[in-house]
């Protein structure tokens, strides 16, 4: 058979095609392994934050750069200004003895890190090859993890700014007499704090540090006096019934019933109009005032907070330290529409709470077998130099904690356990710096417990559910890397029983050091914890002066001690009996903290202007430094103080 010449060419054709296709798709696999050799724990080339190229870079390395950047902005904070005006609002709020301080906005380079490095390889083989092609010809944006404390945020924005506001005034009805007068509403002025702190969000997300003008809108009453005229009659029939009272629930463990009278002049306030079924005005309550009137009259005297039994070692044997008390707490929001309905519809006189008890989940008369034989785990700590209101807050807390159980499988809450921190509770203050500003805040010393406990927690080779640093090294706290902040509401430490059995949590006091002792028994897991590596040593910027009205002018005063910034780690391994083996390291970024001086002046000057990208980065210094930390058991001495419910003092806190 012979072919056509066209067709021998076709097939030669067809030949040089399939063989040119192979040795692409050979080229295109060689290619594509040699590039993943090359990046093999690295960061795909093509990702960035802002300007800041992460490609090539290992997590660490790309972690190490973050941190800088971001400590860059905690020194210099974000400027927020409205007309004239400019005002730093720092992401980290320390205290003046260097221990309390309140995050704004915490970043976290580290998560932000292993997104990168996993851009490119997760999803199938397409999607990874689509992502890297991506990221290599067009370039990645990727966004900065850190969440900011929107509530604190907003807090010390109109700390700095509220002198600018003007607030709407509702319309009331208010008694004269015996007369009803109902007044008229007024327009008012407020700066958009939500706005300010959404476009702060925008601008950290890609690690930009603009300042932020803040705007100031009118602000419109909720109740008008139009709506109130037109229920007028209506109320003068309610207000005819006072004065109404707010009786305890018959349910209650209360000896005897408690009442609490609403006066004429309260329930007028309480009194509003809404579009009813028929979309005409009717008589209905302003649920704000009659919280507000709950929670401040009624709660304190019928609220009790939840108590579980606490115990103490008395001669190797657990021994009644304190009962079990269920919990009991109105419930609001079903009482406000109670007292709504019985009042306005049934004209009642006489309405009860409703509240909600909250069993104890431990009983005094329950404590038979708990299986506390034996120490577990102790946690140690020293505050050496602590001043007197530090000292005294550290002994409320380790009282608070002295003594609590944690049953198997329970998560345990530190802020929980402490409870309210504020001078009810016998906590003294401690000044935060805030801007230009020292303001009186409770928690100063709760960090050495804090601390401890996490300590405590490891020794006993338990699984810890929150933990975080301190934002930067604080001496009491030394090796860096094993300590643990705590603030209300957040962050908060935690961890889980896991033992199987009850562990008792005791407190020993010996000078100037503190131990947490936890009870329990040793189920044969064994513990290994590395010491403590510290890397990274970064020197603060050069001191900063802040100019203050509230000093004389000339005089100064330092507010802001120096730290250098620091990374540190350290791993944790815990092997159970069953041959089971769970491992951790923890990680602590620690910014560098420049020193800072309020000095006084007659007038302010205009601040320099920071608008654009973080300038500059700060130098890193090549040394590095390991501390170890005592890895052996701490042993129970006869050297111990027992303790005792402090006692409360009488502190004036002033302000720079």
């Amino acid at each position: 058979m012979r072919f056509s010449p066209k067709l021998h060419e076709l097939n030669a054709w067809l030949l040089w095609t399939v063989a040119i296709f192979f040795i692409l798709l050979l080229l295109a696999v060689s290619g594509y392994f040699i590039f993943e050799a090359k990046y093999k724990n690295k960061i795909y080339p093509g990702l960035y934050v802002q300007k800041y190229q992460l490609g090539s870079l290992t997590v660490s390395e790309a972690e190490n750069l973050l941190n800088k950047i971001t400590d860059d902005i905690n020194q210099n904070g974000v400027t927020f200004k409205y007309q004239d005006t400019k005002k730093i609002i720092y992401p980290v709020a320390p205290s003046l003895e260097n221990d309390l301080a309140i995050k704004v906005v915490d970043f976290d380079a580290g998560q932000t890190a292993e997104l990168a490095y996993n851009y490119g390889r997760q999803g199938n083989f397409f999607n990874r090859l689509q992502n890297i092609l991506r990221a290599v010809i067009f370039k990645e944006p990727l966004a900065m993890f850190f969440s900011i404390n929107t509530d604190e945020l907003k807090k010390q924005l109109k700390e700095n700014f509220n002198q600018f506001e003007n607030p709407a005034e509702d319309a009331e009805l208010k008694m004269e007499g015996e007369n009803i007068l109902v007044t008229q509403e007024k327009n008012g002025q407020a700066i958009d704090y939500e706005k300010a702190a959404k476009e702060m969000e925008s601008n950290l997300l890609v690690l930009k540090n603009s300042n932020i003008t803040l705007d100031l809108n009118i602000s419109y009453p909720k109740i008008r006096k139009i709506d109130l005229s037109a229920i007028e009659n209506e109320a003068k029939n309610i207000l005819g019934l006072s004065p109404i009272y707010i009786k305890s629930a018959s349910t209650t463990d209360q000896k005897k019933e408690k009442k609490w009278e609403v006066k004429k002049s309260d329930l007028a306030g309480w009194l509003i109009s809404k579009n009813g079924s028929d979309n005409q005005p009717t008589l209905a309550l302003y649920r704000e005032k009659v919280k507000e009137f709950l929670d401040k009259k009624i709660a304190p005297d019928i609220n009790i907070e939840l108590q579980d039994a606490k115990f103490k070692i008395v001669g190797g044997k657990v021994a009644q330290f304190q009962g079990g008390r269920d919990g009991l707490a109105i419930k609001t929001e079903d009482t406000i529409s109670k007292i709504e309905k019985e009042l306005l519809l049934e004209n009642k006189k006489e309405i009860e709470l409703i509240t909600e008890v909250t069993k104890s989940t431990l009983k005094a008369g329950d404590v038979n077998d708990l299986g506390i034989k034996e120490i577990i785990g102790t946690g140690q700590s020293n505050f050496a130099g602590s001043p007197k209101n530090r000292r005294h807050n550290i002994s409320v807390g380790a009282y608070a904690v002295n003594g609590t159980l944690v049953k198997p499988g329970q998560e345990f809450s530190l802020l929980k356990t402490l409870g309210k921190i504020d001078g009810s509770t016998g906590y003294l203050t401690e000044l935060v710096i805030k801007g230009d500003k020292t303001t009186p805040e409770f928690g100063g010393g709760l960090c050495q417990i804090g601390t401890t406990v996490f300590r405590g927690a490891i020794a006993s080779g338990l699984p810890i559910t929150a933990r975080q640093n301190h934002s930067y090294r604080v001496g009491y706290y030394e090796p860096a890397g094993t300590d643990a902040t705590i603030y209300d509401p957040q962050p908060d430490f935690r961890f889980i029983n896991d033992t199987g059995h009850y562990i008792l949590i005791q407190t020993r006091i010996s000078g100037n050091n503190i131990y947490f002792d936890y009870w329990g028994t040793n189920d044969g897991r064994q513990i290994v914890k590395t010491k403590s590596t510290i890397y990274n040593i970064v020197k603060p910027e050069p001191g900063k002066l802040i100019e203050t009205l509230s000093l004389k002018p000339g005089v100064k005063k330092c507010t802001e001690k120096s730290h250098n910034g620091a990374d540190a780690y350290f791993d944790y391994k815990v092997t159970y009996s069953d041959g089971t083996v769970k491992s951790r390291r923890f990680k602590s970024h620690y910014v560098p903290w420049r020193e800072v001086c309020l000095i006084g002046v007659e007038k302010l000057t205009e601040p320099i202007k920071t608008e654009g990208i973080i300038p500059s980065l700060i130098p890193l210094d090549n040394n590095t430094q390991n501390t170890e930390m005592n890895n052996t058991a701490i042993p129970v001495t006869d050297n111990k103080t027992e303790l005792t419910p402090p006692q409360p003092e009488t502190v004036i806190a002033t302000s720079t």
